[in-house]
């Protein structure tokens, strides 16, 4: 059989990225209400109170999780969800990103929250993430969740590869707002960018895209807000003025509408000062 080039995989690849944004363990008490991120959330669970106290509960469907030791659970990026924590609850977080195109996750369209029983994996990622070794370590994160995206996006493996195919059309567009785009970022701007009047833009994209071009600015904003959030040593003001926000309340009021907590909340939920 002659050597066949896979020529599609290989022009994909570049644009197919794995990203972690954060990863942590310990233990945060919290109560969050309709808490939105723009990461997948996996949380891992290795020792809780045995009362039932803390759970996670699906915003949408009403679904309610236990937290208990041994389970993990998984939060798919932009979706809602309550959280209420006690401090006897330890863990280990880890967010990320699965992306087809900057600001695209794979996990965009999946719509609930889940939980799992996995013990020997509890176990694992907390000896692990305190393991010296930090290169066997990051490879093992990495496995651990890209075993988790094939086990989850089976059934949706067909729309993502259609998908790829409208969404070349809007590189330009996808590398400007990931290098310039700040709140000053209008819906115009792009729609000149791309040649095309406000309406027929703003139709054609969410039509393509699944979002509108105003909510796809607001959820990349919300992202690089929560990586700037999770920077130690950078100031809120100075966030919002690198993000060109008109005020540090301007900014946290943007932040608590979109993610549900305000920006100082958000660094205590994830270990940030």
């Amino acid at each position: 059989m002659p050597v066949e080039t896979k020529t599609t995989i290989l022009t994909r690849h570049p644009y197919f990225r794995l990203r972690l944004a954060h990863a942590a363990i310990g233990n945060y008490p919290c109560h969050a209400i309709r808490n939105t991120m723009p990461v997948n959330r996996f949380f891992i669970v290795f020792a809780d109170s045995g009362k039932d106290d803390s759970w996670i509960s699906d915003a949408l469907s009403g679904e309610k999780f236990p937290i208990r030791a041994g389970h993990f659970y998984f939060v798919p990026c932009n979706h809602p969800s309550d959280w209420h924590l006690e401090p006897d609850v330890w863990f280990v977080s880890l967010q990320f990103n699965l992306e087809l195109f900057y600001g695209f996750d794979v996990f965009r369209d999946y719509r609930h929250c889940l939980m799992q029983n996995a013990p020997d994996l509890a176990q694992e990622l907390k000896e692990l993430i305190h393991h010296e070794d930090e290169i066997r370590t990051l490879c093992r994160i990495n496995e651990i969740i890209y075993n988790l995206c094939v086990q989850l996006l089976s059934d949706q493996t067909v729309k993502l590869q259609k998908n790829i195919v409208q969404w070349h059309n809007y590189e330009k567009i996808f590398e400007f707002i990931q290098n310039h785009g700040d709140a000053t970022t209008t819906v115009a701007m792009l729609a000149e960018m791309h040649g095309q009047r406000n309406n027929v833009f703003s139709r054609n994209f969410t039509s393509d895209i699944g979002i509108t071009p105003k909510d796809f600015i607001s959820n990349t904003l919300t992202r690089k807000a929560s990586d700037m959030l999770l920077t130690p040593g950078v100031t809120i003001l100075e966030i919002a003025r690198k993000l060109n926000f008109s005020s540090e309340y301007y900014f946290s009021r943007f932040f608590k509408r979109q993610t549900g907590v305000p920006p100082r909340q958000f660094r205590q939920m994830n270990g940030s000062q």
